[in-house]
């Protein structure tokens, strides 16, 4: 059965729902993802189930503050934790507050299948794709334009950062605490794609919560086609910046490098050399750019999606899956393929079922498709883990949260949905949009509740 926390305080006593006995917990970091679902037993012991932990860019409150919180919030007692993926504003917090951690007694750890550690192919591909922003991160910094800073941003996101404190990434280190991080004897930990039957802790299980894994996909055609284009493209990166370790200064093998002496000046037409330079320039991607940003899409689509249902209550949490993920969840597979032409009616059912929605991926726009959105049952309440102008720009339509998709979820959700900035920080100016009265705020403005 579930263990009643014994540390409590003023600023963590928002009653654990209604009739379901239930509260969902957003921690007010800032870029990232950082939740607390907490359930309440018949007999009033309470269950915690801790979904990520992490901030990386444009943070909000201090992860330290936060975490000291989740402690007083749990009394140490995790029954369950999710770790969606291994981006760093998803799992810095289990590097940061390792020492913390190390003292929570925690019952097991879900983990997407990439992260398998008896799954040969499953290690190679994350180590891969971790060399690359390795490099990318070197490149660019080396090359230092003005429109870097974003790709920058997502390589970093892929490491946790270079090599710091205690040796390795940051997002290594806090892997590490979820694998053998947490008190007494070592914690079991499930790694599971669509469609597996997950295994509950004893006190989820004994309190009638039940989950069901909607992704990553576990077909292994699909997780090909998914990523497939990103995959090829990536490989063909590597092979182009193999001489980034040797040359950290320079973004591409001496073997494409040229000057203006290697060509016969009548090339260059009335506008030299330079003007040239810049036609090609402006018709050509970028390529560190493309590879930053293929290489962000790919670890997004190793999200664990998962569906709870708790007395008679259904909460989706997403992670940061982009469409790869959705398509298999909303279609059955591949969309345009044979029998994947519609939404599935299992999806339609789920959708038009749930209660609560975590959204997907901060609200970027490579995620909550159209499609979901459309199909979710009017009413549903939403979470986003950002503030507005957190990343990206209004300019390219990258904004993160999108404008757009903010607007279709007030519409959906009949203005329950909560940012992380909706709250001021101590001493800051009120909020424009305020929160809808359904939510609660601390007085410490470190987290957001919902309870139903």
């Amino acid at each position: 059965m579930a263990k009643r926390s014994n540390k409590t305080t003023g600023t963590a006593s928002t009653p654990v729902g209604g009739e379901a006995g239930i509260r969902v917990r957003m921690y007010r970091v800032g870029f990232g993802d950082f939740f607390l679902l907490t359930l309440r037993a018949k007999d009033g012991a309470l269950a915690h189930i801790l979904i990520d932990c992490g901030v990386h860019a444009k943070p909000t409150n201090s992860i330290d503050r936060a975490i000291q919180q989740l402690e007083i919030d749990t009394g140490g007692e995790l029954a369950l934790i999710i770790m969606t993926h291994r981006h760093a504003d998803h799992i810095s917090g289990f590097d940061s507050g390792s020492e913390i951690f190390a003292k929570f007694k925690v019952g097991r750890v879900w983990m997407p299948w990439f992260e398998s550690r008896t799954n040969p192919a499953a290690l190679a591909f994350q180590a891969r794709i971790t060399a690359l922003a390795q490099k990318l991160q070197l490149a660019l910094a080396a090359r230092r334009t003005p429109d870097d800073e974003q790709y920058q941003s997502m390589a970093s996101n892929i490491t946790g950062g270079l090599a710091a404190k205690g040796g390795g990434s940051s997002n290594e280190r806090a892997l590490t605490v979820l694998h053998a991080g947490f008190a007494g004897a070592k914690t079991p930990v499930d790694y599971y794609g669509s469609g597996d039957d997950p295994v509950l802790p004893d006190a989820l299980a004994a309190i009638g919560l039940h989950a069901k894994v909607l992704g990553p996909p576990r077909d292994t055609e699909l997780v090909k086609q998914m990523d497939n284009r990103n995959h090829q493209y990536l490989v063909a990166l590597d092979t182009l910046m193999e001489g980034a370790s040797e040359h950290p200064g320079a973004v591409f093998e001496s073997r494409f490098e040229g000057s203006a002496d290697n060509y016969d000046s009548g090339v260059f037409g009335a506008g030299g050399p330079l003007e040239l330079q810049k036609a090609i320039g402006s018709m050509q991607p970028d390529m560190l750019h493309a590879a930053a940003a293929q290489a962000d899409n790919t670890l997004n689509n190793q999200s664990l999606v998962i569906l709870f249902n708790y007395n008679g209550k259904s909460m989706l949490f997403a992670g940061d899956a982009q469409w790869g993920n959705w398509s298999n969840f909303l279609f059955g597979g591949a969309l345009g393929t044979p029998g994947h032409t519609t939404l599935t009616q299992s999806a339609k059912d789920i959708l038009a079922s749930i209660d609560f929605y975590k959204v997907g991926h901060h609200g970027s726009t490579n995620a909550t498709p159209i499609d979901a959105l459309e199909a979710m049952k009017n009413g549903v309440v939403a979470m986003c883990s950002t503030a507005e102008h957190a990343y990206g720009s209004e300019e390219n339509k990258s904004e993160v949260p999108r404008k757009p998709l903010m607007a279709a979820l007030n519409t959906k959700t009949n203005h329950r949905l909560a940012r992380s900035d909706q709250v001021p920080v101590a001493g800051a100016p009120p909020i424009a949009t305020p929160l809808d009265p359904a939510f609660v705020t601390p007085t410490n403005d470190l987290f957001i509740d919902y309870a139903f």
